[in-house]
């Protein structure tokens, strides 16, 4: 199998930050000293990372200013290789786990992940407890406990990653056009009656203006249901969520409740209070018919990566969104986010590398140092920033940090940032130009957190084969095969979902349900 390696190795003089961070990295023995060497350089750290589809992270030169400057100050000579993204990730990392090509921190997904199936029971993963312990204090202080009780991270009591986290714990809000609301003299839609209300204003009015109303829809969703998973939790449960029933835990996708949610989906389809082609839109077309006035409201993200939906995006000009909750279901129940143990992906490493010691002062380095937040934060001074009357002045559109659209912000708040996910750092949101909304849309996302008995469950072993009968809206399961097929009209709700629920039962998920139960009653009794 052909890869693609991009390696950067860049030597510096390692700087005082205050404290010793490193030692000779030659062995563990070495290591434990925590003094480095004098005229020995820099400890030298191998990184296997993902390029996470940035195009600055593939094209990565070896003189970069900004791994330069982690460098200097980190005090490591720290080699990025940079593999694939998303699927082709795993296959690369699959391959290099099998030939024991590793490195000496290596990104996965979790612990437990099918790049390297049994590392923990196998001992290819070191055991992180003791060294956090001893080395990186502030990695407990500043990650969640309950990020460190995830299966993603430890297993038995011990702990085998370090996580890198989403600092927000949540950012799913729905981003309505609040110009239209106006035009229709309506309030923000809260409960369901209201946004029904709102969906038919879109319907009969024609809102953007060009003589055609059919071509506006309330709800713009895009394949596999990308901006528009509402209308499922507030009658019960969302199709990904379990929840505890007479004892054991079960998922959302075969509950009753289900039905209702089916039937309102059905009607907003019937009466084109959504988009025809909400199966088969592809997200380019999605985020062109959002900007040409296609959507009246959508859920997503409101990050500095995704929030790309300001008045100069539209074609109107006088276009004005605004980012408010969920709905509120007939019983009360709203939610747009579950709460999640905010993995965002996990630091692995091998018990091959002689410098875990090493790896964890430098993660402890980059989860405390002031001087490591601002550079994940704005990148590097007088380059990516500046600082004016004591004041940092930061834009992801200046030039050099677009880059002939290579978004170079992306790479050191991401790319090459092993704490979190830096394009949802609330710093960020304080200097963009849409502050109050950014501030507004935090806000509501974390209300919009909702509980469920699910939080925390590995993948199961019962999907691993049969991709089909996971729960969720991803395309090519059971259910959202059968959701498509009673909204469109192709099948009667009522034999359909049934007739789901029994196959779904019998080719292998009421398997899924006992091994789920018995991961809940294990994972609650610690």
């Amino acid at each position: 199998m052909k890869r693609k390696r991009f390696i950067v190795s860049i030597g510096i003089v390692a700087v005082t930050l205050g404290v010793i961070l490193s030692a000779c990295g030659d062995n563990d023995a070495a290591n434990e000293s925590g003094v480095q060497n004098p005229g020995q350089g820099p400890v030298s750290l191998h990184i296997l990372n993902s390029h996470a589809g940035a195009k600055y992270a593939q094209q990565l030169k070896a003189d970069d200013p900004y791994v330069k400057e982690l460098n200097r100050l980190s005090g490591y000579d720290i080699k990025w290789e940079f593999l694939g993204h998303a699927q082709d990730f795993t296959q690369q990392l699959t391959v290099r786990f099998a030939s024991k090509d590793l490195a000496d921190m290596i990104r996965t997904t979790n612990i437990n992940a099918s790049m390297h199936a049994g590392a923990v029971e196998n001992g290819i993963f070191t055991e992180l407890g003791p060294l956090i312990d001893k080395y990186g204090p502030n990695l407990k202080k500043m990650i969640p406990q309950e990020t460190w009780n995830s299966p993603k991270v430890s297993k038995n009591g011990k702990i085998y990653g370090i996580p890198s986290i989403v600092p927000i714990p949540a950012s799913n809000v729905i981003y309505i056009r609040q110009d239209w609301l106006d035009k229709l003299g309506m309030k923000q839609p809260k409960t369901m009656d209201e946004w029904k209300a709102y969906f038919e204003g879109v319907r009969k009015e024609d809102l953007d203006g060009n003589g055609n109303p059919d071509d506006e829809y309330g709800l713009y969703v895009r394949e596999d249901m990308v901006g528009g998973d509402l209308f499922f939790h507030e009658f019960g449960y969302h199709p990904s969520e379990w929840t505890l029933q007479d004892g054991q835990l079960q998922p959302g996708i075969i509950q009753p409740e289900m039905k209702e949610a089916l039937k309102w989906w059905k009607m907003m389809y019937e009466n084109k209070y959504v988009n025809p082609d909400l199966f088969t839109l592809k997200a380019s077309d999605w985020l062109a018919g959002i900007s040409n006035g296609k959507g009246g409201s959508w859920k997503y993200s409101f990050d500095v990566a995704n929030i790309s939906f300001s008045p100069d995006k539209f074609a109107d000009k006088n276009a004005k969104i605004d980012l408010i909750g969920g709905p509120v279901g007939p019983t009360g129940k709203h939610g747009l986010t579950p709460r999640g143990d905010q993995v965002y992906f996990v630091w692995v490493i091998p018990t091959s590398s002689k410098k875990a010691v090493e790896a964890v002062k430098f993660l402890d380095w980059a989860w405390s140092s002031p001087e490591a937040q601002t550079f994940f934060n704005y990148g590097v001074k007088d380059l990516s920033y500046k600082v004016e009357n004591g004041q940092i002045k930061w834009d992801k559109n200046d030039e050099v940090n677009k880059a002939d659209g290579n978004s170079v912000w992306v790479f050191y708040q991401l790319s090459i940032n092993p704490t979190n996910v830096g394009t949802q750092s609330p710093k960020l949101f304080e200097l963009q130009p849409n502050k109050e909304l950014m501030m507004k849309g935090m806000k509501v996302a974390e209300e919009e957190i909702y509980e469920t008995d699910g939080m925390s469950m590995p993948a199961l072993e019962a999907f691993s084969t049969k991709p089909e009968l996971s729960p969720g809206l991803g395309n090519g399961t059971m259910f959202f095969d059968m959701f498509a097929k009673v909204v469109t009209g192709k099948e009667d709700l009522d034999a359909a979902f049934d007739k789901f629920v029994q196959e779904w039962k019998r080719r292998g998920g009421d398997e899924a349900i006992k091994e789920a139960t018995d991961w809940y009653n294990a994972f609650h009794k610690q």
